[in-house]
């Protein structure tokens, strides 16, 4: 009696966890380009882009001049093939703009630094030179 009640809770579990699994999420990234202090336009597209990836389930990214940053959150289940998600995320917005030095990192330290630099992008609370030192310091966290 007891067993099979506790099986019949572990199945509810398991299928109100699947359930919530499958339930899609209408996740758009961040749009900067018409009111941030430096032109976005980039980044919104390469956002756009990656997060057209099945298994991106968020995208937080800036650009400045003809670089891009980009830091995908991915699936839990598709953690072991980050290698994988970030070449292809690389390919697919250096095909969109071959002239740009593309950035993907699915490192979570970057993916919050990103965060807020767009956040400080579209409240207008940073400076293009402030700007310039966080991606050059971001770049260098990204070669490790």
């Amino acid at each position: 009696m007891m067993k099979g009640l506790i099986k019949a809770i572990l199945v509810l579990c398991f299928l109100s966890g699947c359930q919530m699994l499958g339930a899609e999420q209408d996740i758009r990234p961040m749009q900067l380009s018409q009111n941030a202090v430096i032109d976005q336009e980039y980044a919104d597209e390469a956002k756009k882009i990656i997060l057209s990836m099945e298994e991106v389930v968020e995208i937080k990214g800036v650009s400045q001049k003809t670089d891009i940053y980009l830091a995908p959150r991915v699936k839990h289940f598709d953690r072991f093939r980050l290698k994988e998600i970030r070449k292809y995320g690389y390919d697919s917005v250096k095909k969109r703009y071959p002239d740009a030095t593309v950035h993907v990192s699915t490192d979570q330290k970057i993916f919050m630094e990103l965060e807020k630099l767009e956040q400080e992008l579209k409240n207008k609370t940073i400076s293009e030179e402030r700007m310039e030192k966080k991606l050059k310091k971001l770049d260098e966290m990204m070669k490790g």
